[in-house]
């Protein structure tokens, strides 16, 4: 699986919150830690983890 962010469009300004906009909220996390694995301050097992981390919180 390949996870990539795309951002496709905006119409409005909302509020962005783990409760409001859950979906944006996780692939906002998600894409920082793939930008930190990019610059190499996390490997693929720091990362995975913290993809694991997250889907136990429900994010």
């Amino acid at each position: 699986m390949k996870n990539e962010a795309i951002f496709l469009k905006c119409t409005q300004q909302v509020s962005v919150s783990k409760t409001t906009t859950p979906e944006f909220y996780r692939l906002y996390l998600q894409s920082i830690l793939l930008c930190l694995k990019e610059q190499g301050i996390l490997n693929d097992i720091q990362v995975q983890y913290s993809f694991d981390i997250l889907h136990c919180q429900g994010i």
